[in-house]
């Protein structure tokens, strides 16, 4: 099934509710689980052209914020500096039938952290979701690597087959 042929009742989206000058999202119990177990995600980014690049990022979602490592000196870092307006989507399919798709998009803004009580919290989150920042090799010490943070200031879900209740 292509995702143009899905009908109103198979496409679900969903607004952002705005609080003070940031957005909060509502998302379900299963959104939020799903967002939390899936180990990879997509960052889009803009160049300063305005040129659209997508790259896989491996994220840890706290409930509220996104945090993303980063290599430092990488071309998204300078993306983000330029124009902080990101999306992530998270999106899943049943290899056996692939009318079973789920996914979620995550307009947002991202800010870059270096150090600070912040950088340390999500640094801790990284490691418990992703082991191998807990080795030696994959591990580092605050202000070696930066982690991005994406505040969501909006989203869209869809889904259909066994994920559409």
């Amino acid at each position: 099934m292509e995702f143009t042929n899905l009908n109103k009742a198979q496409i679900r989206r969903f607004t952002a509710v705005k609080v003070g000058a940031q957005m909060t999202i509502k998302l379900s119990k299963s959104d939020i689980a799903f967002l939390k177990e899936l180990p990879v995600c997509r960052l889009a980014t803009a160049t300063e052209d305005c040129e659209p690049v997508v790259r896989p990022v491996w994220p840890v979602f706290d409930g509220v914020y996104f945090y993303i490592a980063s290599d430092p000196d990488t071309p998204k870092l300078e993306h983000i500096e330029s124009n902080p307006q990101v999306s992530l989507v998270f999106d899943d399919y049943d290899p056996d039938n692939w009318s079973n798709i789920r996914g979620i998009r995550i307009q947002g803004e991202a800010e870059i952290l270096w150090k600070g009580k912040e950088y340390t919290y999500a640094h801790e989150l990284l490691k418990e979701k992703f082991p191998e920042y807990q080795t030696e090799d994959g591990g580092w010490k605050e202000g070696e690597v930066p982690i991005i943070k994406v505040t969501s200031t909006g989203f869209g879900k869809w889904s259909s087959g066994k994920w559409s209740k």
